[in-house]
């Protein structure tokens, strides 16, 4: 789950817009000729050809928490392209601080994106001062958001796409990278909602005009600290009010992993063709869990939100296949998928911080890292350090072992995807 609570930013905002009244921001759609049909993106629910073409899936899970979810995932993508399996990923499901190396990712060759080239001090640096920068400084800007009890969205939103994404929208997103969904909630609801072509079209907004800066922060909007973010369809109630909206913030609140999201688009795909005949090449679920191991020492009770994230996480990861006491150890499971002679089963591997202990030395420093969108180098250096180290230990005991044979082979390339 995002967070600016606990942090710097959070006590500096929450003293300077004082605790009256909260709002949302309303993010209306740009509205599209009527007899131009809004162009398909890469952010959708269905599996393509290029996603099926070598006849196996591969999903990858980016989970919440700040900077440390966005520099550590960034550093195990690295890690997974020196195997080559990074270009075998035809998913991406991001949820938070996870959002931003996998939205910066999905826009490979879009501005200055260039993932083999500075794409770990990009997705580094400081999205929280530069939100809390000489923006906040304009006495009319100051004034605006005195009377709130929650951050506003919009500076935040600003610094996003400001530092990183700069104007991109989901029509941006390059045709040769994997598939992007974005987590975030439903706020009425409780319910996941995922930044997917099916949802947006039901919502009546034309996906490919909206903002990736916009969404990401829908992902990463805590309740409480963020203002959520309203979507309307452009339409008008009978009070003067925008008809049937959806409130949505952080995507921790339903699943801070990721994970369900893939489950449920292999699901789909095999709603269509048995698992055998689907994916006969298999079926592989990794998971960048950047969960922190917060000190205790005062044995002061959790938050609500707190306990609900971890029981969450436990849920989860057990059902990928990996038991409630080995989740801080065993980075292998695995989960069956299919209903009615289409089933088979996926293979998961969970690259989590909390799998290093905190006898060890690198572990002890990064499951401590705080929950901040910006970390200082030696913060960042050492994640980077822990995603070599745990995605090599994976890489050994797979050797040798059934199953693990194809990995870091060649996806085949499409003409129509370049």
């Amino acid at each position: 789950m995002s967070t600016l609570r606990g942090c710097s930013l959070g006590y500096w905002l929450a003293a300077l817009l004082l605790t009256v009244a909260s709002c949302a921001t309303s993010d209306p759609p740009r509205v599209l000729p009527p007899d131009v049909p809004p162009a398909p993106t890469r952010a959708t629910l269905q599996l393509g050809q290029k996603e099926l073409a070598d006849g196996r899936f591969v999903g990858l899970a980016f989970s919440g928490g700040g900077s440390r979810a966005a520099v550590f995932g960034a550093a195990v993508m690295k890690e997974l392209d020196r195997l080559g399996l990074l270009q075998q990923v035809d998913v991406l499901s991001a949820v938070s601080g996870g959002a931003l190396p996998a939205a910066a990712y999905a826009l490979e060759g879009y501005r200055d994106f260039d993932f083999q080239n500075g794409f770990l001090e990009q997705i580094g640096r400081d999205i929280q001062g530069a939100a809390a920068g000489p923006w906040y400084l304009v006495p009319h800007n100051l004034l605006r958001y005195t009377f709130r009890n929650t951050i506003p969205s919009e500076p935040v939103i600003r610094a996003l796409d400001d530092q990183l994404f700069h104007g991109a929208t989901f029509a941006d997103l390059n045709p040769s990278r994997p598939l992007l969904l974005l987590n975030a909630t439903d706020a009425l609801t409780g319910d996941p909602l995922v930044i997917a072509e099916e949802r947006f079209a039901a919502l009546g907004i034309p996906l490919g005009s909206f903002s990736i800066a916009r969404a990401v922060y829908m992902s990463a909007a805590y309740p409480g600290v963020l203002e959520p973010l309203t979507l309307t369809d452009g339409h008008v109630g009978t009070n003067g009010t925008a008809s049937n909206p959806v409130l949505a913030y952080d995507g921790g609140a339903a699943d801070n992993l990721g994970i369900r999201t893939l489950m449920h688009v292999v699901e789909e795909s095999l709603s269509e063709q048995p698992m055998a005949d689907r994916f006969p090449q298999g079926c592989l679920v990794i998971s960048i869990d950047a969960t922190s191991r917060p000190r205790n020492e005062t044995r002061t009770p959790l938050s609500a939100a707190a306990a609900l994230l971890r029981g969450h996480r436990r849920n989860v990861l057990e059902l990928a296949g990996i038991p409630a006491a080995e989740q801080d150890r065993t980075m292998f499971g695995s989960f069956r998928v299919g209903l009615n002679g289409s089933e088979g089963i996926c293979q998961f591997w969970h690259l989590a911080l909390r799998q290093l202990p905190d006898s060890d030395p690198l572990g002890d420093y990064v499951t401590h890292i705080t929950t901040n969108l910006g970390l200082p180098a030696e913060d960042q250096a050492a994640l980077a350090a822990a995603a070599a180290r745990l995605v090599s230990k994976g890489r050994e005991a797979m050797n040798g072992t059934a199953g693990w044979a194809w990995l870091g082979e060649s996806k085949p390339s499409l003409r129509s995807h370049p």
